[in-house]
């Protein structure tokens, strides 16, 4: 390979349990982070930016000190009085911040319980950067958290009205220090601060949010512009969206899609892209590692790098079929007797048929499909090396090659740079040469099994060399033999997608019967919102 690499990883230090070992999810997540803010992978119960928003405003109005212990001691016990108020209704709710701690609090026999820390990370440590995002909050001076005037005010003040009338409410006005809370106050608090029933009031101020009538900054009108998009297919489809519809949405753009929607097909199609790379190379890690576990079973020794990637490359009846699956291969021939041109030419055909070009991104009717291709790769074992090229082949049909002077791309898909293998730096130099050398298919499996180990090491190096890093390294190689330092998982980048669909339930916009009433209104509000732009 081309770029160099530390010829022995292994350090006798702490282990990290990193999960993009191949840093190849970093270039997908970077995608995800310019798609979708306000929401994350870990902000599952919208109702909580309500009770972040309320705590910081009920610990300013209680004009307690300026200090950052005190801010959070009062902001854990409220916490705590808002997940065990949800347990005192006996409902199976999922993503309460330190259930388990509340139900060890229920289950003892005290009447009045303490309301402190729940667990180390308190709800406000996962939903605070989402709630600056969302223009609810913002830092202040001193280093605590402030509301916005716009939104976030408006937003506690709304949350208040369920503690009015209430002895705890009543209580926390006169003792903002207050660190108990007894049974029957609990009791009268559950319903008011159910975390899945959003009073009317807070669900419109939560919508105007999420899908604001004017928003404020590029940021916003991007998340406006994603969230009408969700309520679009899910009006489309006439049933709830799974983050796969979008995907497919992105990929082949459904009839009647609205222009004002298409940037951000556009911004999932990159990230799809993306993706499939990251799965394909991480599978055939995956099948490295299994082999090296292979040979360290049968010999009790590390297996040598050259009889790994041979293992791997040779002629196999799955490999034949994962690419006959995606029409690459005729029933004679096999992954092993073929040349790359061949099956590049072959990829190059299933992406041609009505080829459109939009914001610096292909498009093209059926054919290839990044979702199918990663799917099959990520079930497939081994074959999974049979389809890395061909996921290399076709990540250099999407970007297009050529961009008008006057045309700016909605999509930075073709800008990643080298050490996470980006198409214009790394993938079009190598499948030229490819090319130029006439190399067998088996050659160019070969090279890229090889190039993932040494992406692999690469990313564990880094990872390593930095002060006070730690060892990710997943296989140690010694000059020429390669062995098992940890374990390894092959897997997707986790995106915000299932999170924001679900937001769109818990705001009563859909339903298990597809779009509501109200979210057909916001819908047809939030497309005249984004035409008229």
């Amino acid at each position: 390979m081309s770029v160099p690499v530390p010829d022995w990883v292994a350090f006798d230090v702490s282990k990290s349990g990193g999960v993009d070992l191949l840093g190849l999810r970093a270039s997908v997540q970077a995608l995800g982070n310019e798609l979708f803010d306000g929401v994350t992978t870990v902000t599952p119960k919208l109702r909580y930016m309500s009770v972040i928003s309320w705590v910081i405003w009920r610990y300013a109005e209680a004009r307690l000190p300026e200090k950052r212990s005190s801010f959070l001691e009062f902001a854990a016990a409220q916490e705590a009085a808002f997940v065990m108020a949800n347990q005192t209704l006996g409902l199976k709710v999922n993503n309460l911040v330190g259930v388990d701690g509340a139900n060890g609090l229920l289950e003892t026999g005290m009447q009045k319980l303490p309301l402190a820390r729940l667990t180390q990370n308190i709800a406000l440590d996962a939903y605070i950067a989402s709630s600056r995002q969302l223009n609810l909050t913002k830092q202040a001076e001193q280093g605590l958290n402030k509301l916005s005037e716009q939104r976030g005010l408006l937003l506690a003040k709304e949350f208040d009205k369920v503690l009015h009338g209430t002895a705890y409410g009543a209580r926390l006005k006169k003792q903002p220090n207050t660190n108990k809370i007894t049974r029957a106050e609990l009791k009268e608090l559950a319903a008011p601060m159910s975390i899945i029933a959003i009073p009317r009031g807070e669900r419109d101020i939560l919508i105007d949010v999420l899908m604001p009538r004017e928003p404020l900054t590029p940021a916003e009108w991007r998340r406006l512009r994603h969230y009408t998009l969700l309520l679009w297919l899910t009006q489309a489809n006439e049933r709830p969206i799974e983050e796969a519809d979008i995907f497919e949405a992105a990929q082949r753009l459904p009839e009647g899609l609205p222009g004002s929607l298409a940037a951000s097909t556009d911004g999932f199609l990159a990230f799809v892209v993306r993706d499939c790379l990251a799965v394909c190379h991480e599978s055939v890690f995956a099948a490295v590692m299994r082999e090296v576990d292979s040979v360290f079973q049968e010999r009790a020794a590390a297996a040598p790098s050259r009889e790994v990637i041979t293992s791997l490359v040779a002629g196999a009846a799955e490999k034949d079929e994962a690419l006959r699956t995606f029409r690459l291969l005729k029933p004679s021939e096999t992954a092993a007797g073929v040349s790359f041109r061949t099956v590049y030419e072959r990829v190059r055909r299933r992406c041609r048929k009505d080829r459109v070009e939009s914001g610096g991104i292909v498009r093209w009717k059926g054919g290839l499909s990044e979702t199918e291709l990663y799917e099959y790769a990520a079930s497939s074992g081994d074959a999974a090396v049979a389809l890395l090229p061909v996921a290399w082949c076709l990540a250099c049909e999407r970007p297009s090659k050529e961009t008008a002077p006057d045309m700016q791309p909605t999509s930075s898909l073709g800008t990643i740079g080298p050490h996470q293998i980006g198409i214009d730096a790394v993938i079009r130099p190598k499948i030229a040469s490819f090319l130029g050398d006439d190399r067998s298919y088996r050659d160019v499996m070969a090279e890229l099994v090889l190039r993932t180990v040494q992406q692999h090491l690469r990313v564990a190096w880094s990872r390593f060399s930095a002060p006070r890093g730690k060892d990710v390294s997943v296989l140690i190689a010694d000059t020429e033999s390669w062995s098992r330092n940890k374990v390894f998982n092959a897997g997707r980048t986790g995106s915000r997608l299932p999170m924001a669909i679900d937001w769109l339930d818990q705001l009563k916009l859909t339903s298990k019967d597809g779009l509501t009433k109200a979210g057909k209104r916001i819908l047809d509000r939030s497309l005249e919102v984004l035409e008229n732009a």
